[in-house]
């Protein structure tokens, strides 16, 4: 009797990193050497101020754990931040009525995409959206390309985070060198004050006439003492800056919830 051997051959294992959204992602490797590197200059900050309902806040904090917990399950989903807002710029605003501010990273926008069309129509969703009122909803990216986005590093602490919106459309007359012009004097003036931690500048993709302008403070007294000293606030820089170009979509100053 005679016997056929047959000698099982390996397929060759190619190393590299095989998640499709790594910019050195490799789509010949076969298993993964854990040496993935994710580009975060294309990151997209999603930005939600919401205005809680009449006798909700309870049901709001609740239903947004719930919803939080299924957002930051999915993947390429980063850095999910709250803040609570102590004084509104807009002052015709209900302050009877709290403000929370959510702010959520994400690894490109395609992933921004998925990740709302996956979760809008969900039961927690839907329990969550229905305890607010959006004042702002928008997707951000750096206002100069290149720019890395961690949204771990935005105000830590005790620092406070300022939050102005504004819709460069609705400016009567608007000029961009004019705006442009004004905003760097003014970022100059303001990056000089001790109060000043940073400032960050964003621009909507969704929206390409609204600008997000986030700037980071010391603590609560450094913003108050800055915002009611007038050496400060009569220099013709942000006179000029706010004078013609208020924050008209609102904004929001803030304390960190996490």
């Amino acid at each position: 009797m005679g016997f056929i051997m047959f000698q099982s051959c390996k397929k060759d294992t190619i190393e590299g990193c095989t998640d499709p959204k790594a910019s050195n992602y490799n789509p010949n490797a076969t298993e993964s050497d854990g040496n993935c590197v994710f580009d975060k200059t294309d990151d997209i900050a999603e930005l939600a101020i919401r205005q809680v309902k009449n006798g909700q806040e309870t049901q709001f904090l609740s239903a947004r754990t719930s919803f939080i917990e299924l957002l930051t399950q999915e993947s390429y989903v980063y850095n999910d931040r709250e803040y609570s807002s102590f004084y509104h710029f807009n002052p015709a605003q209900d302050t009877s009525r709290k403000v929370y501010i959510g702010m959520t990273q994400y690894e490109d926008m395609s992933t921004f995409q998925e990740v709302s069309n996956k979760l809008g129509g969900t039961t927690e969703a839907t329990a969550f959206f229905e305890t607010f009122d959006i004042l702002t909803f928008t997707a951000l990216k750096p206002l100069v390309p290149g720019t890395p986005v961690d949204l771990s590093k935005l105000a830590t602490g005790n620092q406070i985070l300022e939050i102005a919106v504004r819709d460069l459309s609705l400016y009567p007359n608007f000029n961009m060198a004019d705006y442009e012009s004004k905003r760097d004097a003014f970022l100059t003036k303001l990056a000089a004050q001790p109060a000043t931690v940073k400032e960050y500048q964003w621009v909507s993709v969704l929206n390409p006439n609204l600008v997000v302008g986030m700037t980071v403070y010391q603590d609560q007294n450094s913003f108050f003492q800055l915002s009611s000293n007038p050496t400060f606030m009569n220099d013709p820089t942000v006179q000029a800056f706010f004078g013609t170009y208020p924050p008209n979509m609102g904004g929001e100053v803030s304390t960190i919830v996490k």
